[in-house]
């Protein structure tokens, strides 16, 4: 299952690199690398990725 919006996709890349959410919870590492696969095959992952959010003003 591919991520469904930027902060997902950021979240699931660091959880997959090794990163904890301080106190515990969030999704599992296996989780995570399992998004980043089905991310990986889909185009447009690193544009994603790299807009810049939205300001809010």
């Amino acid at each position: 299952m591919p991520s469904t919006s930027r902060a997902q996709a950021r979240l699931m890349v660091a959880v997959a690199h090794g990163w904890k959410k301080p106190g515990g919870g969030g999704p599992p590492k296996s989780v995570a690398k399992e998004f980043n696969q089905a991310d990986a095959g889909h185009p447009g992952r690193m544009e994603k990725l790299r807009q810049r959010a939205p300001s809010r003003k």
